[in-house]
């Protein structure tokens, strides 16, 4: 049974996603409480070994003594090769019983992907008390384990600073051990406090990043526990476009260290191949999205000189019963690029507004993005409808051109709209023409390949009138990455520039019309 996401939604809304929320609505339909979790601490992997680490420096060794004053004589050895640039850190504690339970996953896996991708990392144990604040000394942290556990606040204060740097956090309960994958969740909640976790979905670049991986298998005793065939179970966090934590429910580790089950082994975790394909695709999409990753303080943000509002052209972005936000800079850079096209007042402090709130019917102009599936409420539809009825606008596009939001929102949008259909907007419309001719636009690689597309492609808009005014405007691909000058490597969505030129007329449009 796959959780209900309208559950965890509405506890996210409400603001309410307390340590037994989340683990209430996340860990939904994932068997922490069968009779195979149940016993689960009866079981325990038997870890392998870990291999010896290459040699560092240059050996040398002696000839048999010679009768002094001779001096030996000294040959050097051959150099082993240098060590692999660090990918991995293994977060430790003083317990190896728990964090070290297969002490050579990490290791295991890189090697594995040296073999049959070509790639070459290395992976170390770092003590959580040395857990770094700058992500460029290692690019993942990687906390593995059996047993329930909570980190120290100054080591919780380092891995924030980290998270919001750029770095990546990966939890994994070995042999899907429940206790950790509860802690784990507490301690994602309380590092990204204003970030809710969730359960990742199909079109998510983890499956997709190196290996297209459409079959998720699971072996024998997670599926005893409750595990499912083709549910992933990784549950996230993002930060902007990126997901910078991830905690594996199941085991992946066993599968890196190809541990079979036995009389004393029930490992509830994935099967090998499909541990090593989510293995190596989480170390792609993880090294595709660091050198995109900016820290939060970092991205490039506009402010008002006065706090006036009147006579500024203002945007709202709508806060819903669902992951509403996704870019944090892109609308004001978007109003920038506004008003320096058409010397129109904008107002670049960011509004948000409930869709169920009457605080929508305050401004003329509404924003919605999000990557993940979602429902509205009856209240939300609602007012919606009633905002769109009186002349609103509303914006919509579907961030990095998720599939989950489109489907999502075409939904909800019928359903708002009383089955009225989104059309999409004749190369001919107006909208294409004014301030700036966009009769193509680039596609960013990850759109190129995901339509097989070789150059500029023709514009992509939907639409719904009432009474001849344009009232909702959608985009299924990505718009707000550009906005913001993101790279952002698996946006299925327009380059910069002419992102900035389809919003720029946008607006324009929705003043004039």
């Amino acid at each position: 049974m796959k959780t209900s996401w309208r559950r965890v939604a509405i506890l996210i809304a409400a603001g309410g996603w307390g340590a037994a929320d989340l683990t209430a609505g996340l860990l939904d339909g994932l068997g922490l409480d069968s009779p195979v979790s149940r016993e689960e601490t009866k079981f325990t992997c038997t870890p392998l070994p870990p291999s010896t680490p290459p040699a560092q420096h240059s050996g040398s060794e002696g000839v048999p003594p010679l009768p002094l004053p001779a001096v030996p004589l000294r040959r050097t050895e051959k150099k082993n090769p240098p060590r692999p640039p660090v990918l991995i850190a293994k977060i430790s504690t003083q317990r190896e019983s728990d964090w070290a339970t297969n002490p050579a996953d990490a290791e295991n896996l890189l090697k594995w992907m040296a073999k049959n991708l070509n790639v070459n990392f290395s992976s170390i144990n770092l003590p959580q008390n040395q857990v770094p604040s700058d992500p460029r000394q290692v690019p993942v942290l990687y906390r593995t384990g059996h047993e329930g556990f909570s980190f120290p606040p100054e080591v919780r204060q380092n891995l924030r600073a980290y998270l919001l740097g750029g770095g990546t956090l990966v939890f994994e309960a070995c042999c899907g051990r429940r206790a950790f994958a509860e802690s784990a969740l507490k301690e994602m909640q309380q590092l990204v406090p204003e970030r809710p976790p969730y359960r990742l979905t199909p079109d998510h670049p983890l499956f997709h990043s190196f290996f297209d991986v459409k079959k998720i298998s699971y072996r024998p005793w997670a599926l005893k526990a409750g595990a499912e065939n083709g549910d992933s179970a990784v549950i996230g966090i993002d930060i902007g476009c990126r997901t910078a934590v991830f905690c594996f429910r199941w085991d992946v580790s066993c599968g890196w260290d190809e541990l079979a089950d036995s009389e004393r082994h029930h490992c509830l975790g994935y099967d090998v191949e499909t541990a090593k394909q989510l293995g190596s695709n989480l170390m792609a999409y993880i090294t595709a999205e660091r050198s995109a990753a900016l820290p939060l303080s970092k991205a490039l943000d506009f402010v008002d000189v006065t706090k006036n509002k009147s006579g500024k052209f203002i945007i709202a972005q709508a806060t819903y019963t669902g992951m509403w936000k996704t870019r944090d800079a892109g609308l004001s850079m978007l109003l920038n690029s506004f008003y320096e096209q058409t010397k129109t007042p904008v107002r670049f402090a960011r509004e948000e507004v409930a869709l169920d709130s009457p605080r929508l019917f305050e401004v003329p102009f509404v924003y919605m993005t999000g990557h993940e599936e979602f429902e509205l409420t009856a209240a939300e539809r609602s007012n919606l409808r009633q905002f769109l009825q009186r002349g609103g606008v509303l914006l919509a596009e579907a961030c990095c051109g998720r599939e989950a939001f489109d489907r999502s929102f075409r939904q909800e949008m019928a359903k708002v709209l009383n089955g009225q259909k989104l059309e999409r907007l004749p190369e001919t419309h107006p909208l294409y023409a004014f301030p700036n001719q966009v009769k193509s636009v680039q596609p960013r690689p990850a759109l190129a390949r995901k339509l097989n597309a070789d150059g500029r492609l023709a514009p992509v808009l939907y639409g719904a009138t009432m009474e001849g005014n344009l009232n909702v405007i959608y985009s299924p691909q990505g718009l707000c990455c550009g906005w913001e000058l993101a790279q952002c490597p698996y946006c299925a969505g327009v380059a910069s520039q002419d992102a900035l030129a389809l919003g720029v007329n946008i607006l324009s449009y929705a003043v004039l019309q």
